[in-house]
């Protein structure tokens, strides 16, 4: 910016040469042909010549060629340190969003070491932590919930282990299928189905989605049995229900919750800002809350006295693997999908953010590769779906993670607590791994805070993260994700449909046109109607286009066609032969004039009267030429390129030339196969507004 301040702006520039339309740019310059792609058998012999087992190795596992390259005896002891950050938090985290994932909290320290180890060997980011999230984990418990709920009536389901296995095994299956769904994209290149869920939309979603995950922690925070709901309203009913529970709290799961949620709101808002930044990494306040609420629950015996709900059997070592239940899919398959878009499109975001933020190069692909294989594989060894973690990720960072490495520090650290410590933290209670979840939230709910700026910035924007934040506050989670998507991809249509257009004025003594009206120097060029339209033009919009170009002129070609029509017939009929109607009752100076009165100069047709106001006879000047500057085009379609087509035959047929600027390539060949011809699209398209100004101006003096 400084260096674009210092640069000179008071000098000129004058520039000769011929007027170009883009017949004669092409000869004084040459045309590069354009590129056709070659065909899927020249494509797959291509590749056959160029294969190398070793560069697919290394695109496949870019770990080595990331360390390699980027790697130090410094960057080992920042990661080291990152990742004993890291498995600080991983520790609780992976307890609590297991517990809130509807499965056991043994299973979320599972996906807190099998998928991260797993992204170690196939990611491209430097700085992702994958594993659990609290959005995530919100999603998984959907399909969770609700076919437990079903299946609560089924006697083969009828004790605890029974159905706590039923409730896994649909956990996995969840997982399973998200982490295939992911793959498959990654494998057909549909990245770019993540890009339609925007930051808006994704922003008004998670923070919804953080009241639904507040809200299933109400009763372990309370020491209340809350029903589980499902569908439409639940966040409602969730809340309806405790407050008509609220007279059985147990008080001392309330004033753990209390303690919990203060100590750690003091460490996260007021003391760690200010500690970290001396001691350069943050205060594990979390692992120091679980470490303490689990001496106090073990040596007072809250389970057992007042009935203050633990997190119970922590099983030691490594879990078998688990099959999924496929048999499922079709119950499942939507909210697998939901989980998937939502997991990569945070994991995508993520890895963008800190790429750009750290200056290297990641493969999006590649991304969606890594997070689908790491989710199958975690799903069979018992693990809920795993995404990038906004809090854990920034954390890890600001520790001085500079590779992957800080996840596998991180992974021993889990695999030590998984073998040997696991039944250490068995009298956890509920309460504070809710109260954890419940503080790791205020981030994601204070996006909130956004909304103003948005409104500044764009208010469509602002609408869609509201719209989205309502429907998934007021709905469920996933209703409202894609309430939102659907209301997205509308405003999208919208702002195409309803592109921006005005008419253009010269600058006195330039070549530069401006918006007339916005800028007062801006001046009309007699005879010439230069209008741009934002386009693209397609389908949705063709209606709008024409329209448009006909108020702007004043001139609407079928009606001045017709009335032209209309006149030279009426000069032909015998005064005796008028037919009854044709003409109208006009005034005249002393009285009116019927119907059939031998007033022939007063007499006006009634298709003249109806066309006048978009004949053009109103203007005091009379065009003979339309500019219509196309350079926003990005492309057209067939309906849009057969309504520019009829556009310019209509106004070619009232002695008005149609001639456009600043035509892209792909539009270009789309005009011309849709049937302007290639000769004569080049001799009416110019390369600038200022060669199709002078030209017209021209060819009317002639």
């Amino acid at each position: 910016m400084e260096m674009e301040e210092k640069l000179p702006t008071n000098f000129d520039y004058v520039i000769s040469r011929r007027v170009l339309n883009s017949r004669e740019f092409e000869e004084q310059y040459g045309e590069i042909q354009e590129f056709k792609p070659p065909s899927l058998g020249r494509r797959i012999r291509n590749s056959v010549k160029s294969f190398s087992a070793l560069r697919t190795l290394t695109n496949f596992f870019p770990f080595c060629s990331i360390i390699s390259s980027v790697y130090t005896l410094n960057a080992f002891v920042s990661d080291v340190l990152a990742g004993l950050t890291m498995s600080v938090l991983h520790v609780p985290q992976g307890m609590a969003y297991g517990y809130l994932a509807g499965i056991k909290p043994i299973n979320g320290l599972y996906s807190s070491f099998f998928p991260p180890l797993m992204y170690f060997f196939l990611g491209t980011s430097r700085h992702v932590s994958i594993g659990t999230f609290s959005v995530v984990a919100l999603l998984s418990a959907e399909p969770v919930n609700r076919l437990a709920e079903s299946n609560a009536l089924n006697p083969a389901l009828n004790d605890t282990e029974t159905m706590d296995s039923y409730r896994l095994k649909v956990a996995v299956t969840v997982t399973v299928i998200s982490g295939l769904i992911q793959l498959t994209m990654g494998l057909l290149n549909l990245g770019f189905l993540v890009e339609y869920i925007s930051a808006p939309l994704l922003g008004g979603f998670t923070c919804a989605s953080g009241l639904h995950v507040l809200s299933s922690q109400l009763g372990a925070m309370f020491g209340l049995k809350l029903k589980r709901f499902t569908g439409a309203g639940r966040l409602i009913f969730v809340v309806v229900d405790f407050f008509k529970q609220i007279k059985n709290v147990n008080l001392i799961t309330m004033a753990i919750t209390g303690c919990c949620i203060t100590v750690l709101g003091l460490f996260k808002f007021l003391i760690d800002p200010k500690v970290s930044s001396k001691i350069h990494f943050p205060i594990p306040i979390e692992i120091v809350v679980l470490i303490l609420g689990t001496l106090v629950s073990k040596y007072t015996h809250l389970e057992n006295l007042w009935h203050v709900k633990v997190v119970g059997e922590l099983p030691r070592g490594l879990p078998y693997p688990l099959l999924p239940d496929m048999s499922i899919t079709a119950d499942i398959l939507l909210e697998s999908a939901i989980v998937s878009f939502v997991a990569l499109a945070t994991t995508v975001s993520l890895v963008k953010l800190y790429a750009n933020k750290s200056g290297y190069d990641v493969r999006y692909t590649q991304e969606m590769n890594a997070l689908g294989i790491s989710n199958v594989f975690g799903g069979f060894f018992r693990c809920q779906a795993a995404s990038g973690a906004l809090a854990r990720t920034s954390v890890a960072y600001g520790a001085g993670m500079r590779s992957q490495v800080a996840s596998l520090v991180s992974c021993c650290v889990l695999l030590l607590v998984l073998t040997l410590i696991g039944p250490v933290f068995e009298d956890v209670p509920l309460c504070v791994l809710a109260s954890i979840i419940a503080v790791s939230l205020t981030g994601i709910l204070l996006q909130i805070r956004d909304v103003p700026r948005l409104f500044w910035i764009s208010p469509i924007d602002a609408i869609v993260w509201i719209v989205t934040f309502l429907a998934t506050t007021l709905l469920n989670v996933p209703l409202g994700l894609v309430t939102g998507l659907c209301f997205s991809v509308l405003t999208t249509l919208f702002r195409t449909q309803r592109s921006f257009c005005y008419e253009l004025g010269q600058l006195p003594d330039t070549d530069i046109y401006m918006e007339l009206g916005k800028y007062e120097q801006a001046i009309r060029i007699p005879g010439l109607a230069i209008l741009r339209f934002g386009g693209p033009l397609y389908y949705a919009n063709c209606h709008t286009f024409t329209n448009w170009v006909y108020g702007k002129t004043k001139i609407d070609p079928h009606k001045v066609k017709a009335q032209r029509l209309l006149q030279t017939s009426s000069k032909n009929l015998p005064c005796c032969s008028r037919a009854p109607g044709l003409f109208t009752r006009t005034k005249t100076r002393d009285k009116d004039v019927p119907n059939g009165t031998e007033d022939p100069g007063k007499l006006q047709p009634n298709v003249a009267r109806e066309s006048t106001s978009l004949s053009g006879g109103s203007k005091p000047d009379k065009i003979h030429s339309i500019i219509l500057d196309i350079s926003s085009w990005s492309y057209t379609d067939s309906v849009g390129a057969k309504t520019l087509l009829s556009l310019v035959k209509d106004y070619e047929n009232i002695d008005i030339r149609v001639l456009f600027t600043c035509c892209q390539s792909p539009v270009k060949n789309t005009l011309v196969k849709a049937g302007f011809g290639v000769d004569h699209f080049k001799r009416i398209c110019f390369l600038s507004v200022h060669d199709a100004v002078l030209y017209a101006k021209l060819g009317s003096n002639q």
